[in-house]
C-alpha cells in the first residue's frame, strides 16, 4: 500500500501534467517520414546494467537516422538543486526542455519512472515512447521489449522503429 505522501505526490503530479496532456492529446497515425523528426531526446536508463547496451543502441539509432539530432539525458545527473519538493525538475529545467523542441523522446528506462515520465511529457514532444506494457500517462507509444530472462535486450526497438519512421530515398 503506498504511504499518504506518494499519494499526495501522485495527485500533485497529475495537477501539473493535466494541461500539457490537454495540449498534446492528438491521435497518431504512422508509420510517418522520418524527415518530419529533426531532435530526438533519448533518456538513458537509470538501471546501470543496461547503460552499456543503451549506448550501443543510441548509436545505431544515429547510423539508422542521420539527419535526426539525437540528445542524452541522464536523469540521475540532476542534482538536488535542479529539483523541487516533489522530486521533479524545477521550471527553469521544464522550460528547457520544452525550448528544445524536440518531436521524439525515448525513454529506454526498464520500468516505469515517474521522474523520467514527466520529463518526457515535459518536452511536449507529439511523440513519446516507454519500454514494457505497464501503463503511463506520460507517453503515448509503448514497446515491448524482449527479455532473456532479467536481460533487456534492445535489438527490435531499432527494428520497431524502422516501421514507425520510414526513411525516405
Amino acid at each position: 500500500m503506498s504511504s499518504l505522501k506518494d499519494r499526495v505526490t501522485e495527485y500533485l503530479i497529475q495537477l501539473k501534467v493535466k494541461p500539457v496532456m490537454r495540449r498534446l492529446n492528438q491521435s497518431l497515425s504512422f508509420p510517418i517520414s522520418a524527415n518530419s523528426v529533426k531532435k530526438v531526446l533519448v533518456i538513458m536508463p537509470r538501471n546501470l546494467e543496461l547503460l552499456e547496451r543503451a549506448s550501443n543502441f543510441v548509436q545505431s539509432l544515429r547510423k539508422t537516422y542521420p539527419n535526426w539530432r539525437v540528445e542524452l539525458f541522464d536523469v540521475d545527473k540532476l542534482n538536488k538543486d535542479d529539483l523541487n519538493h516533489l522530486q521533479l525538475p524545477r521550471p527553469r529545467i521544464v522550460a528547457k526542455l520544452k525550448q528544445a523542441d524536440y518531436q521524439f523522446v525515448l525513454d529506454l528506462n526498464d520500468y516505469c519512472d515517474h521522474l523520467s515520465g514527466f520529463i518526457a511529457l515535459m518536452t511536449e514532444a507529439p511523440y513519446r515512447l516507454r519500454l514494457q506494457s505497464q501503463p503511463s500517462f506520460y507517453y503515448n507509444l509503448v514497446f515491448h521489449t524482449q527479455n532473456n530472462g532479467d536481460t533487456l535486450y534492445y535489438d527490435s526497438l531499432l527494428n520497431y522503429l524502422r516501421k514507425l519512421f520510414v526513411r525516405q530515398g
